[in-house]
């Protein structure tokens, strides 16, 4: 991929040696000068692609970093680190955790899991003060907060006990002050140690942990350093104080321990980033950081990208009024740089390119918003009287009607706002004026419709007697039951003082968890139609057989797919051929997943302890993301909280609700502050107000500056059902330069001209019926097999994602899988004097065999019992028929993706040995199968690794001389063809399935043997049974 670059970006690209600083302002193309460089890196000779590492912040901005070095160099240049800080230090501490003492099976606690767990030890730690008597769980929030941001300053619970011990000693502080602090510092240390004794540790252990092994293991650091030839970090305002210590650490450079070497070292690291996007403060990030970087380095290059190609110079010149009033707390103060933006990009004349709107209401800003994005895109509006939002065939909105001389398009356009909420009134404008829009950002999985039912079905099992979630579950079309006759059931249950389900367990003389034989009661045939009679039939067998599940103690997810199999909830989403079903679809799957994910974690968690672990998640706003904005490109306005803009452009942007307290925001201070002798991070001379208006300034410039050709700022006086009026935001001031006040005073807009009622459903539901989810991005082995297997198969399982039951043989060959790849890693560590002096031995492969094995998926505990046995027989056969010490182990385990046209090839190897070492190691692969010996004939037709040596050969820079099955419980291994015309032959079957994938061409191919062992048999209308 050729890009053309200008001096100061390829001044970037080509420096060859020693630190740099790259200054990249809005939309001076920051992430392709990384890409670039990284090309050029490895294209000049300077390092080999695993020698290079770079880290960002998110998972999708390191796929995107990862996708353009893809296209940007050849097949087969191997393996680059690109990864977000938190995978990075994953991935360190699976490899070197036995060096610190850390169990390399961790688990990763999120925030919910992080707070059960400690509130589950809440009476093991040494709390008085902070677990009060009468709410013992009172400071659980801020407690864990409070250790967050310790783990953001690189505080070690010793150096925090360290320093409370002194407190008593230096006499300045009140006795209070003193016993609070002591206490906090030995909560932080027990509650470390806690997490490692139980295999546990959060985002801020991954960081610290991996600090800890660099300072305790000099020769594993020296290692690190010594293949890292060059490091790259994005984004380097955004790290924190921890994260920018890592960094240092890894280019030679500890801040804690090497005080003498600071301003005198100049390694290959680059940095990229702007203060003035400087906008995570709230998750700890430092801008100190960027801003003394050469403090550190004086020796770095420094290059700043002032070239912008993204806005017109209008834009970036009342952006750039905004940003100054920060100095001279910035880069273009003390590094005496010129940061003042230039449009590069060319655009028609306009003399209305920043507009201010004021209205009297909310409602009426709201309202003018949507009426100018009609104006803007050339549609006519026809008010309705039913605001539900409906598309054409074209997916176009069914309320407006598209002019010829149409300008821009919806997808044109950006409303940002500061919070999600502050959305609300804008969607229902939107929506009552037809206008389709999407929703960016953080809104979460648990707050979607049909995964609300899914959660209130839990809790109903749970709690029968919770109405609000019995009325959720029963308001389902699946059991025909009408609003009335709900209404008539709840009422009599009142009336007897029972619950709505022992009423309806009346109706029809049964008891659920015990007899099930329906005799339906006068009253029930009094209020009740016949589908509402079977409906309730239905509902009350599956209840009942929920309940019975729990009793067997089967796994949350087996329980919520029988019911969503059994109610028809799944089946008649997928009858709906359209964008909108496959969506949700989807998000089931994703539900299903974190369950999933859950139990691997909690593996002796039940449903109480689950609903338990998602109310909390719920109430503290922790729900896997679902992003509109990642569905193929459909024609909406773009709705995002301005965090969620960052590193996004349209060319249009409404930056609303511009008054104090909604933009800037309210300074929110930690209940737990940290103590200012401990926070590393240079504080900067502004007392606590000030600073946090300085990030909210640079948060607005951040949502300024993704305007490409116009920018709408528009501010109201009242908002909700306030009755004070609003002050205009600072920053409109600042950024029109000039006194808004009188225009403020006396708004342009000053009432709606219709009162809206707007009662609509989901504002989520907003999706063209035709536009479908991008497929066959990603493919796998798997997939390809499953595809020619059947390709409606394909479709519910990596399309539709539909979860299936858990299965034994998968929970088998996990086990094995795992135990194997553990075992290999000891002999590894042995033979290369890494921690292990003994030879790895029957009684270690048994003992990983118990360690990792899993129950889920197996019928009964006999049956799992007869299987594990099963398994340590084949355990045992293995060491002794295919293990000696002479073996080299190679890579374990080893990913890959290969790049391909409209698609990328991703695959897993079990076992690479070494056969001959060299610039090119010549290595054989090995497969594990646990199922059973294939006849030769099948084994002859299987492409699997002859697929696995193309790739591996071109992704990892090896030479595979041969490669072979072994099947574990049969004993026995196999050699496979993998010449020239079989590998030929694997390549073109790959090529066809994707290109049939692509077109979407996912007809059934039933038959009744492949049908009656099939996960989807229940939900397919093609399947033969």
């Amino acid at each position: 991929m050729n890009i053309n670059l200008n001096d100061k970006q390829k001044q970037a690209v080509e420096h060859k040696k020693g630190a740099l600083l790259i200054i990249a302002g809005a939309g001076t193309g920051k992430t392709a000068v990384i890409t670039q460089r990284i090309t050029h890196i490895i294209n000049s000779g300077w390092a080999k692609p695993h020698e290079i590492l770079a880290l960002t912040f998110t998972d999708k901005a390191a796929q995107e970093m990862l996708d353009r070095v893809d296209e940007s160099l050849p097949l087969g240049y191997g393996d680059i680190w690109i990864s977000t800080f938190h995978s990075f230090c994953d991935r360190i501490l699976k490899q070197e955790s036995y060096n610190i003492g850390l169990d390399s099976n961790y688990t990763m606690m999120s925030g919910a899991q992080s707070y059960i767990f400690l509130r589950k030890h809440l009476f093991d730690l040494s709390l008085k003060k902070f677990r009060p008597y009468g709410n013992p769980t009172k400071f659980l929030n801020d407690l864990l907060s409070h250790f967050s941001r310790l783990q953001d300053e690189d505080v070690s619970p010793l150096e925090y006990l360290e320093y409370a011990k002194s407190l008593s000693k230096s006499g300045k502080v009140e006795k209070e002050e003193y016993e609070d602090t002591l206490e906090l510092a030995t909560v932080y240390d027990e509650y470390t140690n806690l997490k490692i004794q139980n295999s546990k540790i959060d985002f801020g252990d991954l960081i610290l942990l991996t600090i800890k092994l660099f300072r305790e293991k000099p020769n594993v650091l020296k290692r690190y350093q010594e293949k890292f030839k060059y490091i790259l970090v994005d984004e380097f305002q955004d790290t924190n104080y921890t994260q920018s210590v890592l960094v240092n650490i890894l280019a030679g450079l500890d801040p804690k321990t090497d005080i003498s070497k600071v301003g005198k070292v100049n390694p290959n690291l680059t940095v990229v980033g702007d203060d003035d996007q400087a906008i995570y403060k709230f998750r700890g990030a430092a801008i100190s950081n960027i801003l003394q970087f050469k403090q550190l380095y004086p020796k770095a290059k420094e290059v700043v990208l002032t070239d912008n190609y993204r806005s017109r110079q209008e834009i970036l010149d009342s952006a750039y009024t905004l940003i100054k009033h920060n100095n001279p707390n910035r880069l273009e103060i003390t590094e005496k740089v010129e940061k003042r933006l230039l449009a590069k990009a060319s655009f028609e004349s306009d003399d209305d390119v920043v507009n201010l709107l004021t209205a009297g209401s909310e409602d009426a800003e709201a309202e003018w918003v949507a009426k100018e994005v009609l104006n803007l895109t050339g549609y006519s509006q026809e008010n309705v009287v039913d605001t539900t939002q409906k598309f054409n065939k074209q997916g176009q909105s069914a309320f407006v009607e598209l002019v010829p001389d149409r300008k821009y398009k919806f997808s044109d356009i950006a409303i940002l706002v500061r919070a999600n909420a502050h959305a609300d009134s804008i969607t229902q404008n939107l929506r009552y004026l037809g206008i389709p829009y999407k929703i960016g950002g953080s809104r979460g999985l648990y707050s979607r419709e049909e995964i609300k039912v899914l959660i209130a079905f839990l809790r109903t099992l749970v709690d029968y007697k919770d109405e609000i979630y019995m009325y959720k579950v029963l308001s389902l079309e699946q059991w025909n039951l009408s609003t009335r006759e709900y209404m008539e059931i709840n009422r009599v249950a009142r009336e007897d003082h029972i619950s709505v389900l022992e009423e309806v367990e009346g109706m029809f003389g049964v008891t659920v968890g015990n007899s099930m034989d329906f005799e339906l009661s006068n009253l029930g045939q009094k209020i009740l139609s016949k589908e509402s009679q079977e409906g309730l039939k239905k509902f009350l067998a599956i209840f009942d057989k929920c309940v019975s599940m729990v009793k067997e103690g089967k796994s949350v997810g087996e329980i919520l797919l029988h019911f969503v199999q059994e109610s028809g909830y799944l089946s008649e989403m997928l009858k709906e051929k359209d964008n909108l079903s496959e969506f949700k679809v989807n998000n089931l799957a994703k539900f299903f997943n974190e369950i999933k994910e859950y139990e691997k974690n909690n593996p002796d968690s039940n449903i109480y302890e689950f609903v338990d672990y998602l109310n909390y998640s719920i109430d503290i706003g922790e729900s896997p993301v679902i992003d509109q904005m990642d569905l193929s490109e459909y024609d909406a306005v773009n709705i995002l909280t301005v965090h969620s803009a960052k590193g996004l452009e349209f060319p249009i942007v409404f930056l609303v609700n511009l008054v104090s307290d909604r933009f800037p925001s309210q300074n929110r201070r930690d209940t737990i502050p940290i103590p200012n002798e401990l926070i590393k991070e240079s504080l900067s001379d502004l007392d606590e107000r000030e600073e946090h208006l300085a990030e909210e300034r640079r948060l607005f410039y951040v949502g300024a500056t993704r305007a490409k050709e116009k920018l709408y700022l528009t501010a109201a006086n009242f908002y909700g059902n306030a009755k004070r009026k609003k002050k205009s935001s600072i920053f409109l001031e600042e950024i029109l330069d000039r006194d808004i006040t009188q225009e403020f005073e006396n708004p342009m807009v000053v009432k709606s001209d219709d009162d809206l009622n707007m009662y609509t459903q989901n504002k989520e539901d907003l999706i063209p019926k035709d536009i479908k989810i991008e497929v066959g991005k990603k493919v796998s082995y798997s997939q390809i097999n499953t595809y020619q297997d059947c390709p409606k198969k394909y479709e519910y399982s990596y399309v539709l994602l539909i979860p299936s039951r858990p299965h034994a043989s998968l929970s088998f060959g996990s086990s094995i899988h795992n135990t194997l790849k553990d075992f290999y890693t000891l002999l590894q560590r042995y033979k290369e004097g890494l921690g292990i002096t003994e030879e790895p031995s029957k009684e270690d492969l048994l003992n990983l065999f118990e360690k990792n094995w899993i129950s889920r998926g197996y019928d009964s505990k006999k049956h799992e019992l007869q299987r594990k046995e099963s398994g340590v027989k084949s355990m045992n056969e293995y060491y002794d028929k295919f293990f000696n010490l002479e073996q080299s182990p190679y890579r374990l385990e080893q990913s890959f993706t290969v790049h391909l046209p409209e698609s990328s090839f991703v695959g897993k190897i079990d076992r690479m040995d070494l056969v001959k070492s060299g610039e090119t190691p010549v290595v054989e692969i090995i497969d594990y199968k646990t199922g059973r010996l294939k006849e030769e004939a099948d084994i002859k037709k299987d492409l699997q690794l002859p697929l696995y040596c193309i790739f591996a050969e071109q992704s990892l820079g090896v030479k595979v001389s041969k490669a072979k099955y072994i099947f574990i419980e049969e004993g026995q291994a196999v050699e496979v063809d993998i010449s020239a015309a079989r590998k030929e032959k694997a390549k073109e079957n790959v090529f066809e399935v994707i290109e049939r994938i692509k077109e979407r061409d996912f007809v059934a191919t039933p038959n009744s043997f492949k049908c009656k062992y099939c996960d989807y048999n229940s939900i397919c209308s093609d399947a033969i049974l």
